[in-house]
């Protein structure tokens, strides 16, 4: 008695469902007739959808063991729209269908590649997978929708203000400085010019100034008060620097012997102090104001500030006189200084500040 040949399933599986919400062609379809119509048809309701393609490779599959003379059928099954439970609940009934009256010895699973995990041990469980052939469609849907999201990201760098500002603008403003300073003869400079740019925009950046200055704005009349004693402290502290520097190298051109590096830190701060602590105290006295016009308690703790700062201006400015002359008499002053504005500190963060902080709030019982 000669032996029944071995016959296998060329399985194509639809996990959600693409050929029967695509379609409306219910499943399982079996037989090369049918799978190739549900294939065209599916091709033609969307020709972009790669589970037609997927189709399609079931049914050269099919062929291809057909003409090598081996016994074989071919199905699709589906699952559902949400891709869970119900999806794998009705492949396994479907497959069930087709393999419950058949002789099929194993399957041989077409795929686009999408989700063989889920899908393999549901097959398996009703007959072994002998062979798994994966689809690469040439044409994604996946690879052009990424194109498409990468193209409306470039769109949106080059017109939209608030990126193209940083990503077009400074690299603009740097080629065209560049390009002035190169044509003139000052390569130099040019280098000099992007570091500066390049720099200055990492910095806006990098601190949030841009939008500080544009929430100031936003704010009417205190908004512009902060912004212009914001803007005049960082110009009187700058130019407190330059003057500390000067004063650093008079004092150096001028002493004999030269000043050692102890001596020209004094200088520097000697000759920088006034400025900068105008500069930080232009800036307190601007938050005080905006603060009081809009009456908001946080004046108090500007208002701290300016006092904190006239208490440090004696020590510090001791300080570069005792670094300059190392002197008896500017010692004890240095320590007296600190000891006074120690005890100056004290008495305010003891008797002043709580109630500062604690003003406003709900008195606790």
């Amino acid at each position: 008695m000669l032996a029944q040949p071995e016959r296998f399933l060329v399985l194509c599986v639809d996990r959600d469902d693409d050929l029967g919400v695509k379609t409306k062609i219910q499943t399982p379809v079996v037989g090369r007739e049918a799978a190739l119509a549900a294939a065209t048809k599916l091709s033609l309701a969307d020709p972009e959808e790669a589970d037609a393609n997927a189709i399609f490779a079931a049914v050269k599959k099919y062929d291809e063991l057909v003409a090598k003379g081996t016994a074989c059928e071919v199905a699709i099954v589906c699952g559902d729209v949400s891709r869970g439970f119900e999806a794998d609940r009705r492949i396994s009934k479907e497959i069930e269908t087709v393999v419950k009256d058949s002789d099929v010895k194993g399957v041989i699973l077409v795929s686009d590649g999408g989700e063989d995990d889920q899908v393999i041990p549901i097959i398996q469980s009703f007959k072994p997978i002998v062979s798994v052939q994966r689809v690469t469609v040439k044409h994604s849907q996946r690879v052009e929708e990424t194109y498409q999201v990468l193209g409306r990201y470039l769109r949106m760098l080059v017109f939209d203000p608030h990126y193209s500002r940083w990503i077009l603008g400074v690299p603009g403003l740097i080629f065209i400085l560049g390009g002035i300073l190169i044509v003139s003869g000052h390569v130099a400079d040019a280098e000099i010019a992007t570091l500066l740019v390049l720099g200055g925009a990492f910095f806006v950046r990098g601190f949030s100034i841009d939008r500080t200055v544009a929430g100031l704005l936003q704010r009417g009349p205190t908004g512009y008060m902060r912004l212009f004693s914001m803007v005049t402290s960082v110009l009187v502290v700058i130019a407190g620097l330059f003057s500390g520097y000067a004063s650093m190298v008079d004092a150096q051109n001028s002493a004999r012997p030269p000043l050692d590096a102890q001596q020209s830190a004094g200088a520097f701060i000697n000759g920088s102090i006034p400025l900068v602590w105008a500069g930080i105290a232009v800036y307190a006295i601007g938050a005080l104001l905006s603060h009081l016009a809009r009456e908001s308690i946080r004046w108090r703790r500007d208002g701290f500030v300016l006092v904190m700062l006239a208490l440090l201006y004696l020590p510090v400015n001791t300080f570069s006189q005792f670094l300059m002359q190392g002197t008896a008499e500017s010692t004890f002053l240095l320590i007296s200084y600190i000891l006074l504005g120690l005890a100056a500190i004290f008495a305010l963060t003891t008797a002043i500040y709580p109630r500062v902080r604690t003003k406003g709030l709900p008195e606790r019982e």
